[in-house]
């Protein structure tokens, strides 16, 4: 294993702490995406996963990416209206802390880049969309 997002899929289909066990790490991840070409507003619904439903090695890396991007410690900006460019609003609650944040495109900040691309990715395996 690289250490790549790909070996948290194969842990994932390979069933590795598909069953949260004593200690496990507790929480969900939510996103909501808003703009974007061809953006249609009452489309734009937040989707969430709940750690229950992630491999452990899912839910670290979600955590360790989150503390990589100093997700719940960073100031919140204020998010300008760009036409085309899209608006993320992603939440995490890990083990009790949880915040909700706004990301504006293009996203800056690598380690907040990549959180948001994970959120995002599993939020749509979970239930669809886009």
């Amino acid at each position: 294993m690289d250490g790549g997002w790909s070996d948290l899929m194969d842990a994932r289909q390979a069933g590795d702490g598909d069953a949260p066990g004593e200690g496990a790490m507790t929480g969900e991840a939510r996103v909501r995406v808003e703009g974007g070409l061809a953006h249609f507003p009452g489309l734009a619904k937040e989707q969430t996963i709940p750690f229950g439903a992630l491999a452990s090695l899912e839910r670290e890396e979600l955590a360790s990416l989150a503390d990589r991007a100093d997700f719940f410690g960073c100031v919140s900006m204020d998010v300008p209206a760009r036409p085309d460019a899209r608006i993320y609003t992603v939440g995490l609650t890990i083990d009790g802390r949880s915040r909700d944040l706004r990301v504006a495109e293009p996203i800056r900040d690598p380690a907040m880049a990549k959180l948001v691309s994970v959120v995002r990715q599993l939020c749509r395996r979970q239930g669809g969309g886009r």
